[in-house]
């Protein structure tokens, strides 16, 4: 298993995303972004999607150098036409344009549609915590080729796994981030798991009949992410991504696409101005003395406030390096002899 540090990682992935057509400013800015989730240990939305984005452009379905568009706008309220490229660069956008409107307004929408794999959604959610904002984001479908999710009691890839995002600004603890999808997992930790070549923790998938299984592998075989809380609560996990498919059916009505046969893929951000409500620092210090307050008795283990997890990664990957399976190391590689890029090996 190849260990890389991220300074290391981030120029090798740049150069194959700008041989394979990107431009020099999104393919950092796509780069950037794998890399960060590894840090984070979110290795799902990391650069084990590089082969995935490379195929994307070579099918015609991903436009590394289109410029997003703003299309409507008004002093609170902005929709972004992606042009079809890559959602990160889209979402940076997106995420930075709603900042300076609550800013300006105290309270900011702004949607995207006809975008490529947005990528972690907690990156934008940590943008607007270290902007002293608050912040929540949908993302997802319902319908079309992205959706990886069977509905409660039904069968078929009919839902996407619709993620959900929330970010608080702390003083002590820096940005405090909820992010995970509204499915068994992300369908990204299957990639990994099937990479490493280990059985899922749990029974997040059903194969191509409908049966649960551990085996990764068969996601890939024509079988299905559950929602989440499955088996017990999946109701609950099933009707959170069906809200979210709602809200994202509404950021992606200008691209035209039929519900459900064509993709209708759209992310919302909702940006909120602390400071409309009273002193950022304030309510910082609150968020700190809250967390403080939750992790002062434990019984089991340490209690972890939302986000510990992934800053805790961040410094161990950024000391220590990140470990690459095998699988996802050979992708990479192959990417880079492709493009004649240099890779260490």
């Amino acid at each position: 298993m190849p260990n890389m540090q991220a300074h290391e990682l981030q120029p090798i992935i740049a150069e194959i995303l700008e041989a394979a057509g990107a431009t020099a400013e999104y393919a950092e800015i796509v780069a950037e972004h794998l890399v960060s989730a590894n840090l984070s240990g979110h290795d799902s939305h990391g650069v084990i999607r590089v082969r995935a984005y490379v195929q994307a452009i070579d099918s015609g379905r991903l436009a590394p150098a289109d410029v997003p568009k703003v299309v409507e706008e008004t002093a609170s309220i902005a929709q972004i036409d992606g042009a079809s490229t890559f959602g990160q660069v889209t979402a940076k956008i997106a995420t930075e344009l709603a900042i300076k409107k609550a800013a300006s307004e105290g309270v900011a929408l702004v949607t995207m549609y006809n975008i490529g794999h947005t990528g972690r959604l907690g990156t934008y959610a940590e943008m607007a915590a270290e902007a002293g904002m608050a912040a929540m984001i949908w993302d997802g479908c319902i319908g079309g080729n992205r959706s990886v999710v069977i509905p409660l009691n039904g069968q078929g890839r009919k839902i996407g796994a619709n993620p959900i995002a929330m970010g608080f600004p702390s003083e002590k603890y820096g940005a405090t981030i909820l992010d995970f999808a509204t499915s068994m997992s992300a369908a990204g930790k299957v990639m990994v798991a099937r990479d490493k070549g280990e059985a899922l923790p749990d029974k997040w998938i059903v194969d191509k009949d409908g049966q649960p299984t551990d085996d990764p592998r068969e996601f890939e075989k024509g079988g299905a992410m559950r929602p989440m809380g499955m088996p017990s609560v999946g109701h609950k996990g099933y009707a959170l991504a069906m809200m979210v498919g709602f809200m994202t059916m509404m950021a992606s009505l200008p691209s035209g696409a039929k519900m459900p046969e064509e993709d209708r893929w759209g992310t919302v951000i909702l940006m909120i101005d602390i400071s409309r409500f009273g002193s950022v620092g304030q309510f910082q210090r609150d968020v700190d003395a809250a967390i403080d307050y939750v992790k002062a008795d434990p019984l089991d283990g340490e209690v972890l406030y939302p986000g510990e997890i992934e800053t805790r990664h961040r410094a161990e990957r950024l000391a220590n390096g990140i470990d690459l399976p095998d699988a996802t190391w050979r992708e990479i590689v192959a990417c880079a002899e492709r493009f004649e890029v240099a890779y260490p090996g």
